[in-house]
């Protein structure tokens, strides 16, 4: 029986004895004044007899209607409403489960003063909307029932609506649930919270409350026993005060395959078993999203003429998904209102801009440039956080960033189109001009004549250290920003957004037709801005494999236009032209003569870029040990201006020329390194091309299989990207791994596949690498007669080229065929050749090999003496001839011990 069922029937006996005492006295004196002995005695007796009845009676009834009292309350207070359905969640569930079955033995000592001084266990389960906070918590909570025996107490606090429950109310009913009078309730809420955490000091209860709005509705709600547990659900993470044992537990998205799980327990397991494409494409369309896949699971079930196909189609249209996204009592849009109708009005405007951007990582400079003052932005990112309409994401940078939800982000840009245009206008007017001075910031750094157009200080927290990173990362969103100047009369800014852009053109991609749009100088007549968007268009040319429309650019007609003076940035990309075209004499010539022409102007930008060029130029013709020199520059010279892209692309590079000269442990440590920076920097493309040439200097390191991982781990980046050059190069690139390790087959289908590949791009020139390469297979598998033709091809193309190192190969291998077939005359004169190549740079181990197959001629052909004679020379001035004795260049992989 409840305390306060034992005060009622105490207080209700005293009355009672009371009452028969004092109506006694009083019938006493009456029969006894009127009546005499005997008759007085016996009258007095049956007045007594009555009374008694009347108090046990009253008693006895008394005790009845409280018992009753009691089992109502008992039941009132196991209030958990029926679980919904949750899949995908095991992980989440079984954590809560058994946090709630942590249970301490309830404490019946004095109530602490301070209701944070209780122990009684908090968990906050929290989370964006839609992503089932409230199924979690009822599945956990009927599954820990048995361990809070004194009840289970559920209110819904109604947090997402125009009108939160009133904790003063909640305690109300709470309290009638424990068997409180309504006449004893206390008026004021701190009073009631009192009497609330006095009636369950002693007692095992769990409290659900659900759909939380804020810490102060839930303060008054909290008992203060050890034996109570309390579990809160809301779009924040609320604090509930400053009590020591809160635990919260974040309610993220589920992955793809615990999506299906969802989708399949709404819709009918073998209706999404029967269209497993539609069924992705719907977790996709929803974003994994609990709610959404709960609501199209509910609309497909309902109606067995709804294919998955349909639905699908129906949510393909991002504009029209959000009203797809309606059944019975569930609607994601209006969730989502509720929240935003409540959003400071700064928050809307950010909220909404940020929407209609490009999508891509968001971070406070955003924010912030959207805002009046960027020092909103702190505000602004907490409340959008804190209701579950922004993500916020953990990093080791400085600076947070945050993300969108598909669904969400739809919702917004519908709202930020229902602003008034002026609201609208002013908020991209900031951003534009944000994009404008940081573009021109950062590309200052790098052409220090900007230094005038951009504002003296450092554009917000960005730095020209990470300027590339930051530029590829914005890349569409200023693409966006260029744009949106031209809609807005801000053409001037629009134009310098895109000047600006030029000078980071390798660290982003533009296609030719979206260069042409973007670097359209329009009525701008600054002579500097009209040549930078030239330039940057024949760039973009350059990048695409067009290298004749950026010459046509620079050069009009195969000369310079004399209206138009060209600049040596402009030279550079001439240069670079010539290099792609494969005439690598004119390359070098123009290369060589731009990087002196940048000395002499001081633009250590494009001097260090000059200089990584020249070296690849350099390498090509053969001078191997000037390229090592014009690298290692240029990395000094990027390590000053410490832009990590930039450092990270030298390494790759020099590491490629330091393999030329064997020096292969310093390589594959520049690899390495460029590889983790690509990595970090999130650059896939140059993280892929890294891994290629490590691939290469793996191999020369007969660590054969590691080269084939490292291959495997390019390919797998560059495949889905549609790169095809480059995945005809990785093909071209196994035939010699295959080669060493003597897996043939594999090896011809590489071969075959790379040809293909490069005779479908029209690429002549890794035609004929690939061509050279089948030649090397003939040779290995004792068909020296069959490798000729494929070496004939590579030698022309190649030496046409310009290409001096490929061209020895070529030659070294169609030396050692004609040797192989008698033609002693012809092998010697292509050894001879390619030694004269291999001597007219720094490559003593390509020597020291030719020489092995140059002496094995000599000596078939009978010039025993000659052959003997250059032995000698070859053992006392090249070590690297001692250490492969006896290399046959029919069995030997060209370039490997």
């Amino acid at each position: 029986m409840s305390v306060q069922a034992q005060t009622r029937r105490k207080r209700l006996l005293l009355g009672s004895a009371t009452a028969v005492a004092a109506v006694c006295g009083m019938t006493g004196d009456l029969i006894f004044s009127e009546l005499k002995d005997e008759w007085a005695l016996g009258a007095f007796a049956g007045a007594a007899v009555v009374m008694a009845g009347l108090t046990v009676f009253l008693y006895r009834h008394s005790a009845d209607d409280l018992a009753v009292s009691v089992r109502a309350g008992l039941e009132e207070r196991h209030q958990l409403p029926p679980e919904q359905l949750l899949v995908g969640r095991e992980v989440l569930s079984s954590s809560l489960i058994e946090r709630l079955r942590d249970v301490p033995t309830p404490t019946s000592g004095t109530l602490p003063a301070d209701p944070s001084a209780g122990q009684c266990a908090v968990t906050v389960v929290h989370g964006a909307a839609g992503t089932g906070k409230t199924a979690l918590a009822l599945h956990a909570a009927h599954r820990v029932k048995e361990h809070y025996p004194d009840g289970q107490l559920y209110v819904d606090l109604r947090g997402g609506t125009a009108t939160p429950r009133d904790s003063g109310e909640v305690l109300e009913v709470f309290l009638r649930n424990l068997g409180t009078a309504q006449e004893d309730i206390p008026r004021s809420v701190d009073d009631r919270a009192t009497r609330f955490r006095s009636l369950t000091n002693a007692m095992r209860l769990l409290i659900v409350l659900d759909n939380a709005h804020s810490t102060e509705q839930i303060q008054p709600l909290l008992p203060v026993g050890a034996g109570c547990s309390v579990l809160v659900t809301s779009r924040r993470n609320l604090s509930a005060g400053n009590i020591t044992r809160r635990h919260p537990l974040k309610v993220e998205l589920p992955a793809e395959e615990q999506a299906l799980e969802i989708l399949s327990a709404h819709a009918g397991r073998e209706r999404v078993a029967a269209e497993p494409g539609a069924a992705l494409d719907i977790v996709k369309f929803c974003d994994r999203l609990p709610l959404a896949l709960r609501i199209v699971g509910g609309k497909i079930c309902a109606r067995e003429d709804l294919t998955l196909r349909r639905m699908r189609a129906r949510l393909a249209d991002e504009h029209a998904r959000l009203h797809e996204l309606v059944h019975e009592n569930d609607s994601l849009q209006a969730c989502l209102s509720l929240i935003y109708r409540d959003l400071p009005e700064s928050a809307r405007q950010a909220f909404g801009l940020m929407s209609s951007l490009p999508v891509s990582r968001l971070t406070d400079w955003h924010v912030g440039r959207i805002l009046p003052t960027p020092a909103m932005a702190g505000r602004v990112c907490d409340e959008l956080v804190g209701v579950g309409l922004m993500e916020a994401h953990r990093s080791d940078d400085v600076e947070p960033s945050y993300s969108l939800h598909d669904l969400v982000r739809v919702f917004a840009r519908e709202q930020y189109e229902a602003l008034p245009p002026a609201e609208r206008r002013s908020a991209e007017q900031r951003l534009v001009g944000a994009y404008r001075e940081a573009v021109v910031y950062l590309a200052a750094g790098r052409a220090p004549e900007l230094g005038t157009e951009a504002s003296g200080q450092r554009a917000g927290d960005l730095e020209r250290k990470t300027a590339g990173s930051w530029v590829a990362e914005e890349s569409e969103r200023i693409q966006w920003a260029i744009t949106r100047a031209r809609r807005l009369g801000m053409e001037p800014e629009g134009v310098e957004i895109a000047e600006g852009l030029t000078y980071f053109l390798d660290d982003v991609n533009l296609s030719p037709d979206s260069a042409r749009y973007l670097f359209d100088a329009r009525a701008e007549q600054r002579a500097r801005v009209v040549r930078s968007l030239r330039r940057g268009r024949a760039v973009v040319a350059l990048g695409n494999q067009l290298p004749d429309a950026a010459l046509e650019l620079l050069l009009p007609g195969g000369s310079p236009d004399p209206a138009v003076t060209l600049t040596a940035r402009d030279r550079m990309v001439i240069a670079r032209a010539y290099g792609a075209k494969s005439d690598y004499p004119a390359a070098l010539d123009h290369m060589t003569t731009v990087v002196e022409e940048l000395r002499a102007e001081n633009d250590l930008w494009h001097v260090q870029a000059s200089l990584e060029k020249l070296g690849e130029f350099q390498r090509w013709r053969g001078q191997p040990e000037k390229a090592e020199e014009s690298q290692r520059e240029a990395l000094r010279l990027t390590d000053g201006f410490g832009d990590r892209r930039a450092q990270a692309r030298l390494r790759r590079t020099l590491a490629e020329t330091l393999g030329y000269l064997r020096k292969l442990e310093e390589a594959a440590l520049l690899l390495e390194q460029a590889i983790r920076d690509f990595g970090v920097l999130n650059d896939r493309v140059w993280e892929a091309r890294s891994q290629y040439a490590l691939g290469k200097i793996y191999r020369l390191l007969a660590r054969r299989q590691d080269a084939l991982v490292a291959y495997d781990k390019a390919e797998d980046i560059l495949g889905p990207m549609g790169e095809r050059q480059w995945i005809g190069r990785i093909d071209n690139a196994r035939i010699r791994v295959y080669a060493g390790m003597e897996r043939f087959d594999d090896a011809w289908a590489s071969a075959q596949a790379a040809l293909g590949l490069f005779r479908q791009l029209g690429d002549d020139m890794w035609y004929a690498h690939t061509q050279r390469d089948v030649g090397l297979l003939h040779l290995r598998q004792g068909r020296p007669g069959e490798a000729l033709a494929p070496l004939d091809e590579a030698i022309e193309v190649t030496r046409r080229a310009g290409d001096a190192y490929a061209e020895a190969m070529a030659r070294h291998l169609r030396g050692v065929a004609h040797r192989e077939l008698g033609r002693l005359d012809e092998a010697r004169s292509d050894l001879e050749a390619t030694l004269a190549i291999y001597q007219g740079g720094a490559y003593d181990w390509n020597q020291a090999a030719v020489l092995h197959d140059l002496i094995r001629v000599l000596r078939a052909d009978g010039a025993s003496d000659e052959a003997d004679h250059m032995e000698s020379s070859a053992i006392s001035t090249n070590p690297a001839f001692v250490r492969m004795p006896g290399r046959d260049g029919a069995q030997a992989i060209p370039d490997e011990d």
